[in-house]
């Protein structure tokens, strides 16, 4: 007869095999939970202020500090349950103590011994590489300087399409106790700790060094920008995660899938991680690398405001406007050959097709519209002796910009802005042109909804256009799959 530890040592075995097997069938890549704590912490953050703060940690007296915390010993530590955003109390025993970490796994939860003994030895070159760039987390409240990790079943719910939650930080866990009691029901494990997904420990398909070096660059962003805004510190984190070596090809997979998604409006979807690791992806490779990228990091400007100090600050006088409207580009063409680097990425491979494509003309007006930082892709199509008249026009709200991309027989590409309500021609030497369209409102936070625009086309001897939203659409475009 089976003792009782030996039935359920079987069942938290089967639980874990019917994990991995469920992962195996559905895994499309993973969020973060660190942007459901964001408004709260921002809150905590504007009432209690940030020279409060812990001071940075000294990174290199890691080594050698006497453990708080030795192989064995059980903790209570507070977690987040993000179907709800309320927390409760778990018990987890540390499996491990390194140089720069603990390993606390909760309890019920299986883990091979081999897999904590491995993540704590990758770590240690994260944790180096990432203080490297960055600079040092912040100081804990202890004066010991490990990072406390908290292996958990993270209770995040049913996701559409395999999509998955495996890992966290937790701003609230930088602030005491004594700080939130009159604030907020929210407690605080006063340490540096990240939360990490068992699952990602006992799956061959995800990284769970890759999500502990994004989860560990936001500790680190907190320490310099606390209040930055949410899609800044995910696409560094992601940016953080490949160059460091991972493969973040899920969440780039999930963008050209979607690319129509708002840059600066975080749903926290895989996309939303795809198109902002992209954008700080472009900014690196075309204004300054991983120095330009530490920097905006140590600017404490906000958002829009401090990439343009930074690009600034690195004698670049472009506009935020004018980087986006290059960037969507980018997205599309990706050829990196095409002056100096503008319109593409020398280190990926990104491909998007086109929403609509255009064959039929005339087009006499087709209204459509854009969220607010974001780009819309329309193709147009034509005989080899046609030209094409093009003109745009947007309903009052002067936040439409668009260019013209156009590519001849041969392949060589043009690029041209379009000036609303002006006729743009395309030339009988291109073989096809892409309409793309942004909105791009002032100032950039500000909140709105999709922003609408009108194009009419027309194939002649000379000439394409695009006129005022509000006409009835008589010509409607093939969607392109």
């Amino acid at each position: 007869m089976k003792t009782l530890k030996t039935m359920i040592i079987t069942i938290l075995s089967l639980s874990v095999l019917l994990a991995i097997g469920t992962l195996s069938q559905a895994y499309n890549g993973w969020i973060d939970g660190t942007p459901l704590l964001h408004e709260e912490s921002m809150s905590l953050l504007r009432v209690i202020g940030r020279d409060s703060r812990p001071a940075l940690a000294p990174g290199a007296e890691v080594v050698g500090n006497t453990p708080m915390y030795k192989v064995g010993d059980v903790q209570k530590f507070y977690a987040l349950n993000t179907t709800n955003n309320r927390q409760y109390v778990l018990e987890a025993t540390c499996y491990t103590v390194s140089d720069k970490a603990y390993i606390f796994v909760e309890k019920g939860i299986s883990v091979p011994q081999n897999k904590i003994d491995a993540l704590a030895n990758s770590f240690n070159q994260i944790y180096d590489n990432i203080i490297k760039i960055y600079g040092a987390p912040p100081e804990k409240f202890s004066n010991d300087p490990r990072i406390d990790f908290l292996i958990m079943d993270i209770i995040d719910g049913a996701k559409q399409n395999g999509v998955m939650m495996l890992g966290y930080f937790s701003p609230i866990d930088q602030f005491l106790n004594t700080e939130l009691a009159p604030l907020t029901r929210m407690k605080s494990n006063e340490t540096n700790m990240l939360y990490i997904d068992y699952v990602s420990l006992n799956s061959d398909k995800i990284s769970a060094d890759s999500i502990v070096a994004h989860e560990f660059t936001h500790l680190v962003q907190w320490a310099r920008d606390p209040d930055e805004s949410t899609w800044v510190d995910e696409g560094i984190a992601v940016y953080t995660e490949a160059i460091l070596g991972y493969d973040v090809k899920d969440q780039i997979s999930a963008f050209e899938q979607n690319p129509s998604i708002s840059l600066l409006d975080w749903t926290n979807t895989v996309e939303d991680y795809g198109a902002a690791y992209l954008f700080f992806e472009y900014l690196s490779e075309r204004f300054g690398g991983t120095p330009l990228i530490s920097d905006i990091v140590k600017n404490t400007a906000q958002d829009v405001d401090g990439i343009v100090k930074t690009l600034s600050s690195h004698g670049m006088s472009t506009s935020f406007n004018e980087v986006f409207s290059d960037w969507v580009i980018a997205n599309y063409l990706d050829d990196p050959k095409l002056e100096n680097g503008r319109y593409g990425y020398s280190n990926l491979d990104v491909k998007l097709n086109p929403s609509v494509v255009e064959s039929q003309y005339p087009i006499i007006q087709k209204q459509s519209s854009v969220l607010p930082w974001s780009a819309q892709y329309i193709e147009f199509t034509k005989g080899q002796d046609n030209v094409l008249s093009l003109n745009v026009s947007e309903n009052n709200q002067n936040d439409i910009n668009a260019r013209l991309i156009g590519v001849d027989s041969e392949g060589k590409v043009s690029v041209s802005s379009i000036k609303l309500d002006n006729t743009a021609s395309v030339s009988r030497e291109d073989s096809k042109a892409i309409l793309v369209t942004t909105s791009q409102p002032d100032p950039p936070d500000s909140k709105q909804n999709k922003s609408v625009y009108a194009y009419s086309a027309e194939s002649r001897v000379v000439g394409l256009a695009v006129t005022s939203s509000g006409s009835k659409i008589t010509t409607w475009g093939s969607i392109k799959k």
